[in-house]
């Protein structure tokens, strides 16, 4: 018998006796087998109300755990092009009250706090926080604006358990590629003109998201906006394949627009050809392309850009989309 039901029996053994006394001082008498079979009636019942108890107490009182904190199964890693947002999520299911925190592995292994639930301790205007939330699960999205190359990296999402849940997660940084090529899609270093011909000068960028930044054509300083009958410029795009390609047209040249000439994709990349105009008979073609590690080259015939449509001089700088074939190997 336990503790408790110990004590009922003794309070009812006190209320019998009471009763008892009551009755005597009433001038009633009980016969002892009528008390004794009375007192037993009253044990019998503290006992099996007891047990009784005890069954539908533990019952009562009987819970399933609760499921743990986990993260979703999901790779956080990405890619994303220079200038753009970068987002990583954190996901995390059957979260209580535990802190999720957002942090960047530096060199040495040490980690640097960007986040910490609601708080940002970066000092970085690009930074910033989003908070979702759904059926039993919330997320953390890190996001960071204007993204740079030194943004690259290890990023780590970590949630306050015993022991902490950790999430890795690497942020790629795409950077665009500018190059100037010849007719034929190879780079190319130096281009050649007669006094009296026409300069045309091609660059293809790729790995850039679109809408893109804008691409311009600039000689030493002074960005190159043609206005006059003289030149034009002209700039296409393909969004699924992810690459531009501009020309630059200049025409009647002469020994003074020798010099320089680079194509820049924002002020992200750039790529460069030298144009040497030699004073003399007048040409109205290309006469010598230097691509690199070559002394020299003759012209290429080959229309691998024959879907372009020769801008109407006089032009200022022209941009319109359209579906080129691929860029050049």
């Amino acid at each position: 018998m336990t503790p408790l039901s110990a004590l009922r029996s003794v309070l009812l053994l006190l209320l019998s006796a009471a009763d008892v006394a009551v009755r005597s001082s009433a001038g009633v008498s009980l016969p002892s087998s009528q008390l004794l079979s009375g007192i037993s009636r009253r044990l019998e019942f503290v006992s099996v109300s007891e047990s009784h108890y005890d069954h539908t107490h533990h019952t009562h009182h009987h819970h399933e755990d609760a499921p743990d904190p986990h993260l979703a199964p999901t790779n956080a890693s990405r890619e994303v092009f220079l200038g753009a947002t970068a987002t990583l999520d954190c996901t995390v299911y059957d979260l209580t009250n535990q802190s999720v925190s957002w942090m960047r592995r530096q060199v040495g292994d040490s980690l640097t706090l960007l986040t910490w639930d609601t708080h940002i301790y970066v000092h970085d205007d690009r930074y910033g926080l989003v908070q979702e939330e759904g059926d039993g699960w919330k997320r953390w999205r890190l996001a960071i604006s204007d993204v740079a190359t030194s943004d690259g990296g290890q990023y780590r999402c970590q949630v306050a358990t015993t022991p902490p849940l950790v999430l890795d997660a690497a942020l790629t940084v795409l950077e665009p590629r500018v190059r100037v090529v010849e007719e034929g899609g190879r780079d190319v270093e130096e281009k050649h003109y007669n006094s009296g011909s026409r300069i045309e000068l091609q660059c293809v960028i790729d790995r850039i998201p679109f809408p893109p930044r804008k691409v311009t054509w600039r000689r030493g300083d002074t960005i190159l906006a043609f206005n006059t009958s003289r030149g034009g410029i002209s700039v296409k795009g393909d969004a699924e394949s992810g690459f531009l390609a501009s020309r630059l047209y200049v025409t009647n040249a002469a020994p003074s627009d020798s010099g320089r000439y680079e194509c820049w994709y924002h002020t992200y990349a750039a790529d460069s050809v030298t144009v040497h105009v030699i004073a003399g008979e007048n040409s109205a073609g290309l006469q010598h392309d230097k691509p690199p590690g070559s002394s020299s080259s003759s012209a290429h015939t080959s229309p691998v850009w024959s879907w372009w449509v020769l801008v109407t001089l006089p032009c200022l700088t022209c941009l319109t989309y359209a579906t080129p074939p691929p860029p050049p190997p």
